[in-house]
């Protein structure tokens, strides 16, 4: 839904308004006392003004339609409005809500649509028992659209929790919601948009916020965008598309294992002969952990057979798409199957993975060197590949087609490869992945070099890695968080924090001070509206 405006001229007196005639010429003209309203909005509409108009709602069925006319500080009745139950429409009108506070979210659940709000506060969460958590609903089955979370979310209570910056859980749809608040502590799912998965479809969202997690005793998914991705709530197919995510994820699980991704934690959705889709999908934020790692999905996990209330219920075998995705981040490894672009690929019984045209220029490093005890396998595109389907190969297969690795792998460990690592299994194949063009190196502290294919660094030149450009200057590093002119000596351009050229956004450069916005071509934006 797009912003409404709602205007309110209101008359007390003998009001004198100009109107322009002929050639510009100015009349003058009078009113009489009136007020004007111009509105868009349905017969009906509830109109939040205040914290004390939403209070007087908040503890209703809340099935109208609601229209944020202000930006709101609710700190003061935070015990009143969180949890609301929404069945109706919460318009935010481009509007903001302050003080999310204490240990709920704003929304219990939503079934019907949350459209155009932003939230800020802190919630501080102490459970004993597992329970959702989220900047804006804990349950989604309806759809939230156009809002922005900026609620950091800290777990600190004995009991491992699910958390998403923008729903906890979800089984509806999202589109355009970015998530900026940090989410941190023990946390057994977590996302920085969704922390648990069902819903259809999960649409242009993106999450800036840092994710880390210190859980003991329970396997962890976390991811970017997606924490678990899973059939829970009867939905066969799902599509993530045009997601991005630039957060750090990193987490000690205990005893415990993780499974990370950039975009997805896991993916396990299974259907009835569906296809599901990962696509257009890029991550730029560090990785970090124990576990199945991966640059865009942590494990891709495919079955005919899924759990729904504690019974398994058995489906056909489907397809899994990935899509035009990419990486571009170091990622760590401890007893680890790290990848570029997935961790793991496996098919248990029937099924097919289908990954083509991905790509990553991150650099893989293992914390343990050759070991038999913590036993690292690292990939440029993949970790593991697995297919223990069918006895006669029949009915499952895993195909990597058109990917490539441009970043460094490191080879001190038990398992490595520039595509995949370890592959077990039959009915499996890598096709058309070879790449001998640049190569990026990410160095610990995260400076990026640049080689040529016979291994000279570049130097003083402009580059590209398949979704970013980079500009690496006369020491061989990458120019990070700096302006400098474009080639045609005329435009100014911008890197950002990573090394990344800004393009279509507004960027703070900390070493000028300000900040400026970038077109589509990059340039800065002079003396413009």
């Amino acid at each position: 839904m797009k912003r409404k405006l709602v205007t309110f001229l209101t008359m007390t007196a003998m009001v004198t308004l100009f109107t322009t005639g002929i050639n510009g010429t100015a009349y003058a003209q009078t009113m009489d006392e009136e007020t004007v309203v111009s509105q868009n909005y349905a017969s009906g509409t509830v109109y939040i003004y205040t914290a004390a108009d939403l209070v007087n709602h908040a503890d209703t069925s809340m099935g109208d339609n609601y229209v944020l006319m202000n930006d709101i500080d609710i700190s003061a009745y935070m015990g009143n409005i969180a949890g609301m139950q929404l069945q109706g429409t919460f318009n935010g009108n481009g509007h903001i809500i302050y003080g999310i506070t204490g240990d709920k979210s704003l929304f219990s659940y939503n079934l019907g649509r949350i459209s155009n709000l932003t939230v800020v506060g802190n919630l501080q969460v102490n459970s004993a028992s597992f329970i959702d958590v989220a900047g804006i609903t804990a349950y989604n089955a309806g759809t939230v659209e156009d809002c922005v979370s900026k609620v950091n979310i800290t777990s600190g209570g004995s009991a491992n929790i699910r958390v998403g910056g923008v729903a906890a859980t979800n089984v509806g749809d999202i589109y355009r919601c970015k998530n900026e608040g940090y989410i941190s502590g023990n946390i057994a799912e977590v996302g920085g948009i969704i922390g648990l998965n069902g819903g259809t479809n999960v649409v242009d969202c993106e999450n800036t916020g840092a994710i880390s997690f210190t859980t003991s005793n329970c396997h962890v998914y976390a991811g970017g965008i997606i924490g678990d991705e899973t059939r829970f709530g009867g939905n066969t197919q799902f599509s993530v598309e045009n997601c991005k995510n630039s957060g750090d994820i990193s987490g000690d699980a205990g005893n415990g294992a993780a499974t990370i991704g950039g975009v997805i934690g896991e993916t396990a959705r299974k259907g009835d002969n569906s296809t599901s889709s990962i696509k257009n999908c890029t991550n730029t934020g560090n990785i970090s952990g124990t576990g199945s790692l991966g640059g865009v999905i942590g494990n891709i996990n495919r079955g005919n057979s899924y759990m729904q209330n504690g019974v398994e219920i058995s489906s056909g075998g489907d397809n899994i798409v990935v899509e035009g995705c990419g990486n571009s981040t170091a990622k760590k490894s401890g007893s680890s199957s790290v990848g570029g672009v997935f961790g793991g690929a496996v098919i248990s019984k029937t099924g097919t993975i289908y990954v083509k045209g991905c790509g990553n220029s991150g650099s893989i490093y293992s914390e343990n060197g050759r070991s038999n005890v913590n036993i690292d396998v690292l990939g440029g595109i993949g970790g593991a590949m697995n297919n223990f389907g069918t006895e006669d190969g029949t009915g499952s297969y895993v195909y990597v087609e058109n990917c490539y690795n441009r970043g460094y792998v490191d080879d001190n460990v038990n398992y490595s490869s520039d595509q995949i690592a370890n592959t077990s299994g039959s009915n499996m194949a890598v096709t058309n992945c070879q790449y001998t063009g640049n190569r990026f190196k990410t160095d610990a502290d995260g400076t990026i070099h640049a080689y040529y294919p016979d291994g000279t660094p570049i130097r003083n030149q402009f580059i590209f890695d398949g979704y970013f450009t980079y500009y690496i200057q006369a020491d061989g590093t990458a120019m990070k968080d700096n302006l400098t002119y474009h080639p045609d000596g005329t435009h100014i351009i911008c890197f950002d924090n990573k090394g990344h050229e800004v393009f279509m956004d507004f960027y703070y450069c900390s070493k000028v001070g300000y900040t400026c916005y970038f077109d589509s071509q990059g340039y800065i934006y002079k003396d413009q509206i």
